[in-house]
């Protein structure tokens, strides 16, 4: 079996051309490799329609608090990034929420974790891998219609520590062994698409929410 490197050969290089190295996304960081597989081979996104609705919250609830880190803070928004490894055949996308000396990721959800997800631990650990940051922030912050009533409320006195109702925020250190297992995770469904056999899903209550779902169970549809 081949392993991959434990990640010495990967570095950041914001270079636009990608040499042809197959290309994953920080966000996929530790999701089911099934759904990055099929997003690999162009199958079409269906987003289920409530889900459709979580998404157009969290663009709105992203504007308003990116525009306070911004403004008040000195962020800068939406910073794209790229890891690249040649020899491991692939490269990582990421545009991190909110960036200056260290990274945040705002995630918008319906109920806040007690913990953080670890996807999400290993999507901003890309992030500060890049960044070579010894930590950054994960922001939970509960969606709705009008962020403003959510984000209001929230006491930013002792920034980037964030608190109030509906809002969770946890620092977070960089993890070089998580990072090795995030191009084990990429690297396995590397060999999946160069083979064309789709990897195992995880069927996981996650799978209602995926935009794959109609591929994995077509007599739902």
């Amino acid at each position: 079996m081949n392993r991959p490197p434990e990640g010495r050969e990967v570095g950041n290089n914001g270079s636009a051309e990608n040499d042809g190295l197959i290309e994953f996304y920080a966000s996929e960081a530790l999701t089911c490799p099934r759904r990055i597989y099929f997003r690999l081979k162009g199958y079409p996104p269906r987003w289920p329609e409530n889900v459709k609705v979580r998404l157009n919250q969290g663009v709105k609830t992203h504007e308003v608090l990116g525009q306070i880190l911004s403004k008040r803070f000195g962020f800068e928004l939406e910073r794209h990034l790229v890891l690249r490894s040649r020899k491991l055949g692939f490269e990582i996308h990421g545009r991190i929420d909110a960036f200056r000396e260290f990274p945040i990721e705002i995630k918008g959800k319906t109920s806040l974790p007690k913990v953080p997800y670890d996807y999400h631990l290993a999507q901003l650990n890309v992030y500060l891998r890049w960044a070579e940051a010894e930590y950054g922030y994960l922001y939970y912050i509960k969606l709705h219609d009008e962020p403003t009533k959510i984000i209001g409320k929230l006491d930013m006195s002792n920034f980037p520590v964030i608190k109030g109702p509906n809002f969770r925020a946890f620092e977070i250190p960089y993890d070089s062994k998580l990072f090795k297992e995030t191009l084990r995770h990429f690297y396995s469904v590397k060999k999946a698409y160069e083979k064309g056999k789709p990897p195992e899903g995880w069927r996981s209550y996650a799978c209602k929410f995926c935009p794959y779902r109609y591929l994995c169970y077509p007599g739902d549809e």
